[in-house]
């Protein structure tokens, strides 16, 4: 990368395009779960590849962004993993880097938001077998 900025805008397209993916996670997964209250299987296996799919996708870019990660000095590395987690360890510096912040707080919002609609997918399908009852 040529300089911060440049790899803060990289990063931060790479986050908008995670953002569409995981916020299609969160629509199929919903999307599941009216299949599967309607019993309607053939849609259910339908809607499970297809959140496969987006989650496939949503793992490449995070792994892009990993990558870009390790272009960057190492201050700048642990400020941007810092913005990337949500934390506020550091000020942001640039309208880039307040981008990144806000888009990662969305992002962990879908994600917990999704996770709670897979939870009581899960809970409602498998009962005392569910995973996130031996997960807790």
């Amino acid at each position: 990368m040529e300089n911060r900025e440049e790899l803060l805008l990289e990063i931060l397209k790479r986050l908008q395009r995670n953002y569409m993916h995981i916020v299609e996670i969160e629509r199929v997964t919903k999307e599941l779960g009216d299949a599967l209250s309607r019993n309607d299987q053939e849609a259910a296996q339908l809607l499970v590849k297809m959140r496969q799919d987006e989650l496939e996708k949503a793992g490449e870019i995070k792994q892009e962004i990993w990558l870009l990660l390790q272009a960057a000095s190492g201050e700048d590395r642990e400020k941007i993993r810092s913005w990337l987690s949500g934390e506020s360890k550091y000020e942001p510096e640039s309208f880039e880097a307040g981008k990144i912040i806000d888009l990662s707080g969305q992002i962990a919002q879908v994600i917990n938001r999704a996770i709670s609609i897979d939870k009581a997918i899960n809970l409602k399908l498998a009962g005392k077998d569910s995973y996130y009852r031996s997960a807790t």
